[in-house]
Parts: structure tokens; C-alpha cells; sequence
């Protein structure tokens, strides 16, 4: 993954990204420097992100309250910058916020059936983030596998490799079975839209 330089121009043009999303999905990434990284990573973390003009500080994150889009933009490309995490790194970042969500917990326990579970995770979504429409387009039981696309959302190429580890892991907790997944559309390759093709063993 080519790394990219953060300046207070580029966290600015994070910042009109239209949307919100709620503090979770900031806090398990910084959850997860914490663990990588240490107390001095999130210090480091902490600091850069008041050096481009947005202080934030882990312990003040409400995991409930819903945060500026470009906020979780800018968090994803600084840690990729200052940690030099990969794509691998990323997905599973994605992986572990399924643990994380207050909301996935009661919805993966609430819904008896995979069909069940994943025909509602489009509402899930929205749980999360006030912008983005995730259809459901095919979900094959016999052959195991699914496809899922995602209109109407473009925040950073990170992000990509973060969703993908994010509905892997939850198609897994749902098919409990192992889940490889890859990204077949991306808007950052000109697509119009992002598609997931998830298979499971």
C-alpha cells in the first residue's frame, strides 16, 4: 500500500466529506494501535491528529455519538501513516470491530437464520453510519458465497480493506464457517459503486 503524507490541506478535504458515523468505528482502530502500538503509538496518534487541527483523545470517544465522516477518514489515513499498516493490517482492523459493536451483538443474536440475518444487514448499516446504501445482491446457500454492494460511499481506500475484514467477519459469525472475501467494484478504480464477493467453506 503506497504510503501517503497527511497534511492539514489533505485533513481539510477529509472534512467535507457529507456524513456521520458513530464513535465506534473510531474507537476500535485506535483500540487497536492501542494494543499494537502501546500507550506511546496512541500518544503519537493523539498528537498527530491535533498537529492537522482535530484533537481527539481515545478516552473521550463516545462509542454512541455519531462523529464528522471525514473524522474516521482522516483517523484511518493518519494510522496507515504513522504505523505504516498494510492492507492485511487493515482487514484485520475490520475483523476485530465486529466485536466491538454493541448493535452486531444483539442483532447476531437476535436472528435465528443466516437469510434472517443478513436480509436485515442493510438496517444494520445504517446503525452505523448516516450515509451509504449496503444491498444485499445475491446470497447463495448452496454454493456458499455472497455478494454485497455498497452506493454511495466513498471515504478512503483503507477503508476498503477495513470493510472487507468487517463483513467477512460477520458473515462468518452468521454462516459459522471460515469467510474469504475480495473487492470486485471500487469506486477509487472507477466504479460506481464498491461490491464485496464473500465465500464460505
Amino acid at each position: 500500500m503506497e504510503k501517503e503524507k497527511i497534511t492539514r490541506e489533505k485533513a481539510q478535504k477529509f472534512m467535507t466529506l457529507a456524513g456521520e458515523a458513530r464513535g465506534v468505528t473510531l474507537k476500535v482502530d485506535w483500540e487497536y494501535v492501542l494494543k499494537k502500538e502501546g500507550e506511546q503509538g496512541l500518544k503519537k496518534l493523539e498528537e498527530k491528529m491535533a498537529e492537522l487541527g482535530y484533537p481527539l483523545k481515545f478516552n473521550e470517544i463516545k462509542t454512541m455519538d455519531f462523529y464528522p465522516l471525514g473524522l474516521d477518514a482522516l483517523s484511518m489515513a493518519v494510522i496507515a501513516e504513522l504505523f505504516n499498516y498494510d492492507k492485511d493490517t487493515f482487514i484485520e482492523i475490520g475483523e476485530m470491530a465486529v466485536k466491538f459493536s454493541i448493535f452486531l451483538k444483539v442483532f447476531l443474536k437476535y436472528f435465528v437464520s443466516p437469510q434472517q440475518a443478513v436480509a436485515e444487514a442493510p438496517k444494520m448499516w445504517r446503525k452505523h453510519y448516516s450515509v451509504g446504501d449496503l444491498k444485499i445482491i445475491e446470497f447463495n446457500m448452496d454454493k456458499g458465497y455472497a455478494v454485497l454492494r455498497l452506493e454511495n460511499f466513498s471515504l478512503h481506500k483503507i477503508h476498503c480493506y477495513n470493510l472487507l475484514g468487517y463483513f467477512s467477519k460477520i458473515l462468518e459469525m452468521i454462516m459459522k464457517a471460515k469467510v474469504t472475501g475480495e473487492e470486485r467494484k471500487c469506486t477509487f478504480e472507477g466504479d460506481k459503486y464498491h461490491e464485496y464477493f464473500l465465500k464460505w467453506k
